[in-house]
């Protein structure tokens, strides 16, 4: 059966919504004050994008950009990150790459690549390298080294994105675990999460 966008935005998933953009929110806000070197400002969008699918994991991202833009415009112009991140890892979920260790990695690899490359055109072309994260510190230190700014920049991004990568889908896919199966049932991606035995119980 051919499902469409409209598929996605059932009721329960729009009702995670909120909760995804809150937990983009308060990580973004703890990286940014406490200047680390890496984001915890996905997990609310990966969270989404696993049990609600690609669409809604793209609002979720794109949305959670626009709130901390509202503090620090500069996250505004890295919607174009977060979109991609709940994209992808939404479709990632859909074609059940996370039910086994080389899906994960995989799907990691290729989201921390997509991430790392639109994160680089967006510093690059809109701050001109610079944004006053810690990860700046990491892009001097290729710069120093001779690097050109395009590549310091990309090469910051592949490092910290690896990480950031790890970090949040990690943390989300813990939290989806523990969400209980009567309400992953109803959602339309929940199901693979659902653990075997229980599934056989229901």
């Amino acid at each position: 059966m051919k499902r469409g966008i409209k598929y996605d935005f059932g009721l329960q998933a729009l009702m995670l919504i909120p909760v995804g953009v809150s937990l983009n929110v308060v990580g973004y806000q703890l990286c940014t004050i406490l200047k680390l070197p890496v984001f915890i400002d996905q997990i609310g969008t990966y969270l989404v994008a696993l049990v609600a699918g690609p669409w809604v994991g793209l609002i979720t991202g794109f949305l959670g950009s626009l709130v901390n833009g509202m503090l620090n415009p500069v996250a505004i112009p890295y919607s174009l990150v977060s979109m991609s991140i709940g994209l992808f890892a939404g479709y990632f979920s859909k074609f059940k790459f996370f039910k086994n260790i080389i899906g994960i990695v995989v799907a990691c690899a290729v989201l921390t690549v997509i991430s790392a490359g639109s994160a680089a055109i967006v510093t690059v072309f809109m701050f001109g390298g610079i944004t006053g994260a810690g990860t700046d510190l990491v892009t001097a230190t290729f710069l120093a080294a001779g690097r050109q700014l395009w590549d310091s920049v990309f090469s910051t991004n592949i490092i910290t994105g690896s990480i950031n990568t790890v970090l949040n889908f990690a943390i989300s896919y813990l939290v989806v675990k523990r969400i209980p199966p009567r309400f992953l049932i109803k959602l339309n991606y929940g199901a693979p999460y659902i653990d075997k035995e229980v599934r056989e119980d229901a």
